[in-house]
């Protein structure tokens, strides 16, 4: 895997967190806007799976994505 630096200084740069998965069971999880998996707890600094920084500002408007099951 070939990375550059403006590729490893990306995951540095806070993004915006803006959305959440809303599951059929009623469990709802933010989106990592790098990576677009879901996060295991609101508010962590960075994301657990690919290391984005994430800013919660303004996360009380994130748009609220249905989940549906994949046929």
């Amino acid at each position: 895997m070939n990375t550059t630096f403006e590729d490893a200084v990306s995951y540095r740069i806070p993004l915006q967190v803006t959305e959440i998965m809303l599951f059929s069971n009623g469990d709802a999880f933010p989106i990592c806007p790098k990576c677009k998996i879901t996060l295991e707890r609101t508010y962590q600094r960075y994301c657990d799976r690919c290391g984005q920084c994430l800013n919660w500002k303004g996360f009380f408007r994130a748009n609220v994505i249905k989940w549906k099951p994949k046929d």
